[in-house]
């Protein structure tokens, strides 16, 4: 009996190495696969060809690697820094390719920043210009504004059919209010709060055809419309 339970213990110990052994090996046999899926191509859609360019040089260092193993925030987190994107989706094609569309924003005027020349996008971000190849013909904005503001007043301006590609520049002042300039020579003063309201009286007199020959469009004081004439 004592030969016999050592027998089946040799037999256990051989059945676990072996167990052991095949597991190891399976494991670098799975290894050595992973390792065959590095990635070949990365596919960007939804750009020009300028923007494409830079896009794919800050992507390039991803090639070669393991398309198992690369996690997406890696290449979320890469693209984040192009500030024109505002959507993007990325997908892992097997074996070997990534495939990344993207969606630009919609610019919404441009200004200066410490000397150095930037788009506004519909995103809520300021857009270096040496980014976008196109030079988008668009409001010029001055000021030191915050970006959130400016967003609430083309909000503003959308609703209530005051198209911006009619806009040649925007003015914001310490008061935190705003004046706008049309390109057909009209300023329009609002005021820094009740922005809504002023810009419906707007909208009602420009509707009503109340705006011809007028310079100066003044709202800045509450219940009282200044309007200037050209010629004054």
């Amino acid at each position: 009996m004592m030969h016999q339970s050592i027998n089946k213990n040799k037999l256990y110990l051989y059945l676990f190495f072996l167990i052991f052994l095949s597991s190891i090996f399976n494991f670098q046999i799975l290894e050595n696969y992973k390792d065959n899926f590095s990635i070949k191509k990365i596919n960007i859609n939804g750009l020009s060809l300028h923007e494409k360019k830079i896009v794919e040089d800050e992507l390039n260092n991803l090639k070669n690697k393991n398309i198992f193993k690369l996690d997406k925030k890696i290449i979320l987190e890469k693209l984040n820094k192009f500030n024109f994107l505002e959507k993007i989706y990325v997908k892992k094609a097997m074996p070997s390719s990534i495939n990344i569309n993207l969606q630009k924003t919609n610019i919404l005027g441009k200004t200066l920043r410490n000397g150095k020349s930037f788009y506004i996008g519909q995103n809520g971000k300021f857009i270096n210009s040496d980014q976008l190849l196109e030079k988008n013909i668009t409001a010029s904005v001055f000021g030191d504004f915050n970006i959130s503001d400016f967003l609430i007043l083309q909000e503003i301006l959308k609703n209530l059919q005051v198209e911006n590609k009619k806009i040649e520049k925007y003015f914001y002042y310490k008061n935190k209010r705003w004046d706008i300039l049309f390109f057909n020579g009209l300023t329009l003063k609002l005021p820094p709060k009740n922005i809504e309201k002023s810009v419906r009286i707007y909208k009602q007199l420009f509707d009503s055809d109340n705006l011809v020959n007028k310079k100066i469009v003044d709202l800045r004081v509450n219940n009282q419309i200044i309007l200037t004439n050209n010629n004054e």
